[in-house]
């Protein structure tokens, strides 16, 4: 089945950093307006795909924030890239997709909603894919309780109350095998759609990134890889 998403890329606020002063402690060395990151090596067995944050999880990946609501946190290993988008507070993720290219030609569309999906794109970055099908990567799935679901369709599908319906979660949980690229550099942006009470709220990673081209996007430098 062949789906597509408009999610909207945004200017999302800056996020300001205090300026250090004496005996402060140093500035991480990324941060969400970073360019370019060195991805660390993680230990990857004790990752658990299920959207919530165990302790020892992802204390080896580097984190940092990406709005004042959610941190983003990368580690890879020989074989796969990890990554999470994560919130201090349980929230309901509706959708969530990470964009990947690594010679700026070919895009990769990694979304999760209800179910997988990937699609294949050039430039200008494609919003469509396909559900099922999916080989080199896996992701939580944001869950609906099928005993609220059908009072929520009956009452006309409010997005306001969506948020009723799914499972709330601290984080979405990405394992991508590095399969799906042949080097150690890529690019990527992340979007997501969280669903609140008082309505939808949309965010960028790089805030700044756009679908016409990758100028915006991070570049990721991973650990060397098994293959």
């Amino acid at each position: 089945m062949k789906c597509a998403l408009a999610l909207s890329f945004i200017l999302l606020p800056g996020i300001n950093l205090p300026a250090q002063s004496p005996g402060q402690k140093e500035e991480p060395a990324y941060n969400a307006e970073s360019k370019s990151i060195v991805v660390p090596y993680g230990e990857g067995q004790q990752i658990v795909i299920d959207g919530m944050i165990s302790e020892g999880e992802w204390e080896d990946a580097l984190t940092f924030p990406i709005s004042e609501a959610y941190d983003v946190c990368l580690k890879a290993d020989s074989q796969m890239l990890y990554v999470a988008v994560k919130s201090p507070t349980l929230v309901v993720i509706g959708v969530c997709e990470i964009r990947m290219t690594e010679n700026e030609k070919d895009v990769y569309l990694l979304h999760v909603s209800g179910r997988l999906g990937e699609g294949l794109s050039g430039f200008p970055a494609g919003t469509r894919f396909e559900m099922g099908n999916i080989k080199h990567w896996d992701a939580n799935l944001s869950k609906e309780d099928e005993t609220k679901i059908d009072a929520w369709v009956a009452a006309g599908r409010p997005i306001e109350k969506y948020g009723d319906v799914v499972e709330k979660v601290e984080s979405k949980e990405f394992k991508i095998s590095r399969k799906m690229f042949s080097g150690n550099r890529l690019k990527l942006t992340i979007g997501l759609i969280e669903i609140a009470a008082d309505g939808k709220k949309t965010y960028n990673y790089p805030e700044n990134a756009g679908l016409e081209n990758a100028d915006n996007w991070v570049e990721l430098i991973l650990p060397p890889s098994a293959n």
